[in-house]
């Protein structure tokens, strides 16, 4: 199976699940030029955006407190921290539950998903950074053993540099997956 039809057959199972799924999504509109408009492989709403009139800070709290995005993102984290390996990624501080649910209070949708096979290293760095920074979950499913691994390797590099006090990005609602981890998730019944 290629990428993109990973990413589709992905998309149709969220949906079946969550509400308000976005292939593609993109954070601005076409209309802004002098911004970078990123855009995530899979976002999972509702959305924080211009124009919406209220901030959603308290509903994404409510949210990842209820069924089911509570039991989906507790899966999530507990496949994160079996990839974490401590013997091998060392300077990753292993966040609990609520720490990582509970990050980034500015979000622009609930769950941010990117699908790496084939980048490289710096583009994947981008997509962590997009995927935390725009979800108030991020999530980065590794489509090859060797992408999982350099998802693992840069929030390990990452926390270092937050670790020795350098110019640094918080990657603490960032977590990552295997497809199969991916799959097994869904493939379990979520309340």
């Amino acid at each position: 199976m290629s990428t993109p039809d990973y990413q589709k057959e992905l998309y149709q199972k969220l949906a079946a699940t969550f509400p308000n799924v976005v292939n593609e999504w993109r954070t601005f509109s076409s209309g802004e030029k002098n911004k970078y408009g990123p855009r995530v492989d899979i976002a999972i709403g509702p959305y924080n955006i211009e124009g919406i009139p209220e901030n959603l800070t308290n509903h994404y709290n409510a949210l990842v407190k209820q069924e089911p995005v509570k039991s989906f993102l507790q899966k999530a984290h507990n496949f994160h921290i079996q990839n974490l390996d401590s013997t091998i990624y060392d300077e990753v501080i292993h966040p609990g539950f609520l720490e990582v649910v509970e990050r980034n209070q500015n979000a622009r949708c609930l769950i941010a998903i990117e699908i790496e096979n084939l980048n490289s290293r710096k583009h994947i760095m981008g997509s962590i950074v997009n995927a935390a920074a725009l979800g108030r979950i991020g999530i980065g499913i590794g489509f090859t053993n060797k992408a999982l691994k350099s998802f693992l390797r840069i929030i390990n590099y990452l926390s270092f540099l937050k670790n020795v006090e350098k110019n640094g990005y918080d990657t603490a609602n960032f977590l990552v997956l295997s497809i199969d981890q991916m799959d097994e998730l869904l493939n379990d019944p979520i309340k």
